[in-house]
């Protein structure tokens, strides 16, 4: 609320936008909660969008604050102050870099923070009344849906709009409370956005955020965590780690990753289809949990994982059946920007090969 109470001192008025520039951060994911509780709402970009793109972003709505992660996306701002874009203020999170920077309007978040405090004083009231404020149509944030053709069409969900779809997601048995999830999807796609900020807060669910993207497969083993949404190349390129890895080992874990790996994705595409696996996989199983899949689940930190999904575009067969005989019972999910990202969902015991699930009940 510190964060809200200075970007209100600063000027910050209901339906106004707040660019997010930069990879997930702690704060940055503060400022868009800050900028929502005004009655505003944050435009989170890719961090790696060009000046082209955030102009787009910028003329689209009037954007005149924007919340920077470092020096970098710093930099994009100020380029396009200097092109005419209407930037009033800009907020960074880190400050290297930037201490010779002398620009109008350049402020860092500890800067913010203090305007907060005095904003908010020792008024308890003044705190009520700030928490009290967004109201349920009120905009939560504003995102981008690809679409087939031309540049990406802005999409503004409300808070309504997200909640709903948390509580759809819930009641399809998606997640629960107090998940513990990492957030290393990009703040730009909607799918953070309905995890992360919707899910998160309404479900209090524990928030952990890589150190950098380069360190995710680090953190995730680190977290374990239990509700786990990647897109297919990401799965894609965790298999392809693991098979790099078993090529590296010795001659008799590769024989045995082979023999009982072998084993138990035949018994999946068996249990896909509809059959009964036979009695050698159902023999193997247990040797398989022992020597092969529960050491990769620990090695990469998917022990603790009751929620396991895809989504975003379809997955390959092989890769699906791979991580389901390993023991992740993965499902895939379809969501669509529009409607807040929860569309359709496998059911815990409705899984098909090539197929998105039923459609979640509207509540």
């Amino acid at each position: 609320m510190r964060c809200a109470a200075g970007l209100e001192a600063l000027g910050f008025k209901r339906g106004e936008v707040l660019l997010v520039l930069g990879d997930n951060r702690p704060r940055l994911y503060a400022g868009m909660l800050a900028a929502g509780a005004l009655g505003g709402y944050a435009m989170p970009a890719y961090p790696d969008a060009t000046i082209d793109e955030i102009r787009h972003f910028v003329h689209e709505a009037s954007a005149r604050f924007v919340l920077a992660e470092d020096q970098e996306q710093v930099d994009k701002a100020l380029e396009l102050r200097e092109q005419g874009s209407a930037i009033d203020f800009i907020i960074y999170d880190d400050s290297r870099g930037l201490g010779s920077y002398t620009s109008p309007g350049l402020t860092s978040w500890e800067e913010i923070q203090n305007r907060g405090n005095e904003n908010l004083g020792d008024s308890a009231d003044a705190l009520a009344q700030l928490v009290a404020r967004a109201q349920p149509d009120d905009p939560a944030v504003f995102v981008h849906s690809s679409g087939s053709t031309g540049k990406p069409k802005g999409v503004v969900l409300s808070h309504r709009n997200l909640l709903s779809g948390v509580r759809n997601a819930y009641e399809g048995k998606t997640f629960g409370f107090g998940e513990s999830i990492l957030a290393y999807l990009p703040m730009a796609w909607v799918g953070d956005f309905a995890v992360t900020m919707g899910a998160g807060i309404a479900l209090q669910f524990s928030i952990n955020i890589p150190e950098r993207q380069e360190t995710v497969l680090q953190n995730l083993r680190e977290i374990a965590p239990t509700f786990y949404l990647a897109a297919p190349r990401s799965w894609d390129n965790l298999l392809t780690t693991i098979q790099v890895r078993v090529e590296d080992s010795s001659w008799l874990k590769r024989r045995s990753y082979d023999l009982l790996m072998g084993a138990a994705i035949s018994a999946e595409k068996r249990k896909l289809a509809g059959e009964k696996p036979k009695l050698t996989h159902r023999l193997l199983s247990p040797l398989c949990e022992l020597l092969v899949s529960g050491p990769i689940k620990d090695q990469f930190g998917l022990t603790r994982l009751r929620g396991a999904f895809t989504g975003g575009e379809a997955m390959g067969e092989d890769t699906f059946v791979f991580y389901r005989a390993l023991g992740i019972k993965l499902r895939q999910l379809y969501g669509q920007t529009e409607s807040s990202a929860y569309n359709a969902i496998q059911g815990i015991d409705e899984v098909r090969l090539h197929t998105v699930g039923r459609p979640l009940r509207l509540l």
